[in-house]
């Protein structure tokens, strides 16, 4: 039951973001699910992190926070 509750409120979240806010922000930050994933891997099953899916990360959190500051200046 939580896990159908949660699914509706990102499904809803997401169709309010894309008809109300900036596409461009939406995309960005809705790209970044899988790191989501991969925390709750490691944290939840104890799975490793490789360098690979470290730099990833840092990357796609570079990114969004790049766009962030674009959109703010």
């Amino acid at each position: 039951m939580l896990t159908g509750i949660t699914a509706a409120a990102g499904t809803l979240s997401y169709y309010l973001a894309t008809h109300r806010g900036l596409l461009a922000i939406t995309a960005v930050i809705t790209s970044l699910y899988p790191a989501g994933t991969i925390l709750l891997a490691r944290v939840l099953l104890g799975e490793r992190l490789t360098a690979v899916r470290i730099t990833g990360l840092c990357l796609a959190a570079a990114s969004v926070g790049l766009i962030a500051a674009a959109g703010a200046g």
